[in-house]
């Protein structure tokens, strides 16, 4: 825990100030000001996708286990397990790259938003003291939206066709006597 927790804020504060340092540097003080609202971003796609890996990459060792279209475990032949490091990575893979899509509604799109809409922008510059009201409820207008939807581009149960795993899986038959041609994993969070 302390190995993914050290990864993942030394990663972030690595990219925060590397591209701060490059903004400050590369821009004038007005524009690098706009510019460093989405510093954020790359950090925190950075710390949470080092820390999934991090943390989920023992899985790609082990295996996960495979389970029929119910969710039932599969009946392996006598001595093999259910497990694949295949499908595990896959899994470890589209669990990393969810938590970076997640990212993208709550920290890119209020800036995007609050700067680009003129309504917004005209009533913050009118009124300063709007722009924490207004920037929670775009924030959780953003969440609300746009995390469901990040959450949907990987599913939670991952359907693989077994030509794609481990040789162990791709002779197996149901209790039907019926060759089974496609199984399933549970992908993580």
């Amino acid at each position: 825990m302390l190995k993914s927790y050290a990864g993942a804020v030394g990663a972030a504060l690595t990219v925060a100030f590397g591209l701060s340092i490059f903004v400050k540097r590369r821009f004038d003080p007005l524009r690098a000001k706009e510019v460093m609202r989405y510093v954020a971003f790359p950090s925190t796609i950075v710390a949470s996708s080092l820390n999934c890996y991090i943390v989920r990459s023992p899985e790609m060792d082990t295996g996960i286990p495979m389970m029929d279209k119910v969710g039932n475990s599969i009946q392996m032949p006598l001595g093999e397990d259910n497990m694949s490091r295949i499908a595990a990575v896959q899994g470890v893979y589209a669990t990393t790259a969810s938590r970076a899509i997640v990212n993208i509604p709550v920290l890119l799109m209020p800036p995007v938003i609050l700067t680009n809409v003129p309504f917004l922008r005209n009533a913050i510059a009118r009124s300063p003291a709007l722009t924490i009201p207004l920037t929670v409820y775009v924030l959780l207008t953003c969440f609300g939206i746009g995390l469901p939807a990040a959450c949907a581009v990987f599913p939670q149960i991952t359907e693989v066709s077994t030509d794609d795993l481990e040789n162990k899986f791709h002779n197996l038959y149901d209790a039907n006597g019926n060759k089974v041609d496609k199984l399933y994993f549970n992908k993580g969070l």
